[in-house]
């Protein structure tokens, strides 16, 4: 029982006689006030005039509240001129409507005593104003939080190497380097903190890492030691025929070989571009790609250019035999080599392609970005649809009729027998939704989809898509995930399907209505209505990123943006709201009408109380990117380092946290169990 802000002026009168409230008023009553000063200065009193009082409203604020029994809310009167202007320095009187429920003090400080609704008015000079406020019991709020689930990093893997199906390694950013043993992925210690890049050994006490800034590291079984290499220029490829020939490729047209003692470079005549893969069949036939189409051939004695039949990048090469090799690159790019001439092969893509490796002429695979994986029987090229992972893939390798894949968000996926499971991946996760009694859902990079069942959380089968920041739905039937690019997906409780947008921009968020209308907003201002599997874009107020929308209902709806953007729906069209901040708003979530949260960077705060936006004291300085409750004395923020705070209806406070990851979704159902999400596949169970 929250009533919407008014204020009302006593009908006081001047000394002409005119009520405050009439427009005369305000011009007898400086007629008066300047025939008092020219008769005071004609007097030659030296004493100056007091002027007439210049408030014309005033205001309290907020003008709706709701706290629980024992707490304080401090109140604020603005006493405002002709001009609309703030007047300072005013003494403010206050009295509760009902005391039993509800105190004030001299200085506007309201203390909530029993359940019920009150009225606080605040007085100055014969103008008045009031706040609604309503007293209600505590709620035992969401103090444990526990992890629901965790990877083990989210660095982009850029290597792997399988010595045997339980020995394998994977390297990638910040110096991580993975190791499989069968039965879990570790990550090993390691001498560095420089992306590796490269990845080959030729067997698991005898493994070598290349990287940048001329990282080579080497593995004896029990620890990774840095070898000098020469040079301080980035190492792309490491690869070898056995213990003493072993090779690494670089920026610039680095060449270096290992001979089983020590690192020396090799003559490259053939130019100084990126080498990004090498092959060879023996240490008198290698095969190198690169930059610009680039194919070098080293014979023994030095490398020479081979004529390409293209010049976009060529990032990977393998070979059954020095007449049968393959080279992969840019927007799908395959090349064959017969022994005489490289030939541009079909391909079923224009995806980059990074890597290729085959145990055989007739079994072959190369992959590339969105989890592209293509597969050769020796006859055609062809894309897998069966692969588990939607991350940009890197890597790949196979030995004892597995093939494992590498790639972004420290994804490796494991193929055997023609089935695809992924073994380890940590991408970022955006956002949550889940409707009471029913699966969770979260969504984040790569296209990825979690779904959360009894037995924990898994990957759902979904369309190829780009990014998804956003999920929201109306039931377990009725569900939308939006991304990067214009991605939308719906699930209608069986399947997802893509949907056709009408902005192909990054779309950042959704919320859904209970009869199952959404609304979709994101970059430039887009905001877009679906209906099923219909969708299509509304007048926008706004061409500024819009990065969260929420709505108590369909004619109660905020979305929040960069610069401090906050647009209102209500019902019938969208429109800007003063928010009093130029700050980056990155979440919102409303109980009502009068009542609204929204949140951002440097840890903004903002509060609705049905007519104004105002700020509230923030409890951090950090970035605080998503909030959601349950109703106005329940509400919950998280933010970066793992942040998370209650608001009471009065104050912030924080909470333990078990994660030092950044929190970027935050929601909950009716039971009082809330879920938040962020970096490194990261999932918060938060009970009461």
């Amino acid at each position: 029982m929250a009533i919407r802000f008014q204020h009302r002026r006593a009908q006081a009168v001047h000394a002409d006689g005119a009520p405050v409230s009439s427009p005369h008023a305000t011009f007898a009553r400086r007629t008066v006030v300047l025939i008092a000063v020219a008769l005071t200065i004609g007097c030659g009193d030296d004493a100056p005039a007091a002027p007439d009082n210049p408030i014309n409203s005033v205001e309290v604020v907020p003008s709706t509240a709701w706290i629980e029994v024992g707490k304080t809310l401090p109140l604020e009167l603005i006493a405002r001129d002709d001009e609309g202007d703030p007047v300072d320095d005013v003494t403010a009187e206050w009295k509760s409507s009902a005391d039993p429920r509800a105190t004030v003090s001299a200085s506007g400080v309201m203390t909530g005593v029993a359940a019920g609704p009150a009225r606080i008015t605040g007085s100055v000079a014969g103008f008045e104003s009031f706040a609604d406020v309503v007293v209600v019991n505590a709620v035992a709020p969401v103090a444990s939080w526990g992890t629901d689930l965790q990877g083990l990093t989210e660095v982009s893997l850029l290597s792997v190497w399988a010595a045997s199906p339980t020995e394998v390694f994977a390297g990638g950013q910040s110096g991580i380097i993975l190791h499989w043993t069968g039965g879990s992925w570790t990550a090993m210690p390691t001498p560095t903190q420089e992306t590796i890049v490269g990845i080959w050994g030729s067997s698991p006490r005898n493994v070598f890492a290349v990287g940048s800034n001329g990282l080579i590291l080497r593995f004896d079984g029990t620890s990774w030691t840095a070898m000098s290499s020469g040079t301080a220029t980035t190492l792309l490829e490491v690869w070898g025929l056995d213990e003493n020939n072993v090779f690494a490729t670089g920026a610039s047209g680095v060449m270096l070989r290992f001979d089983g003692t020590s690192w020396s470079p090799m003559t490259n005549t053939a130019g100084q571009t990126e080498i990004w893969g090498i092959w060879g069949s023996s240490p008198s036939n290698l095969v190198a790609v690169g930059q610009n189409g680039a194919i070098l051939r080293f014979d023994g004695t030095s490398w020479t250019a081979m004529t390409s039949p293209v010049t976009g990048a060529l990032f990977g090469v393998w070979g059954s035999g020095p007449s049968d090799i393959y080279a992969v690159g840019v927007q799908g790019t395959l090349l064959h080599y017969d022994g005489a001439t490289w030939e541009v092969a079909p391909s079923p893509t224009r995806r980059h392609l990074f890597a290729v490796w085959g145990s055989a002429p007739n079994e072959l695979y190369a992959v590339g970005n969105t989890g592209e994986v293509l597969r050769y029987n020796g006859v055609a090229w062809s894309t897998l649809t069966n692969v588990s992972s939607r991350q940009n893939l890197r890597a790949v390798w196979g030995v004892g009729g597995q093939v494992f894949v590498a790639g972004w968000s420290g994804t490796v996926a494991r193929a055997s027998g023609g089935e695809w499971t992924t073994l380890v991946s940590a991408p970022t996760l955006f956002a949550t939704w889940g409707a009471q009694g029913a699966p969770r859902y979260a969504v984040g990079l790569g296209g990825l989809i979690l779904r959360r069942q009894a037995g924990g959380w898994s990957p759902m089968a979904v369309p190829p898509a780009n990014d998804l920041y956003g999920i929201s739905g109306s039931g377990p039937s009725n569900i939308y995930a939006v991304g990067d690019t214009g991605s939308i997906l719906r699930y209608d409780g069986t399947r997802w399907t893509s949907l056709p947008s009408p902005r192909l921009l990054l779309l950042r968020s959704a919320w859904t209505a209970d009869d199952g209308l959404t609304f979709i907003v994101g970059e430039g201002g887009t905001i877009l209505l679906a209906t099923g599997e219909s969708i299509s874009q509304v007048t926008s107020p706004t061409t500024r990123f819009l990065r969260n929308v929420w709505g108590s209902s369909l004619t109660n709806v905020f979305a929040v943006g960069d610069t401090g953007t906050i647009a209102r729906f209500d019902g019938s069209s969208w429109k800007l709201m003063e928010s009093g901040t130029k700050a980056l708003l990155r979440a919102v979530w409303s109980s009502g009408p009068n009542d609204a949260i929204a949140v951002g960077e440097g840890g903004t705060t903002l509060r609705f109380d049905g007519t104004r936006w105002y700020a509230l004291p923030s409890p951090t300085t950090k970035a605080l990117r998503a909030v959601w409750g349950t109703g106005p004395t329940d509400v919950y923020a998280s933010g970066a380092d793992g942040v998370l705070f209650r608001f009471d209806g009065s104050t912030w406070t924080a909470l333990t946290s078990p994660t030092n990851q950044v929190l970027l979704g935050l929601s909950g159902d009716s039971s009082g169990t809330i879920y938040s999400v962020g970096t490194t596949a990261t999932v918060l169970q938060g009970t009461r």
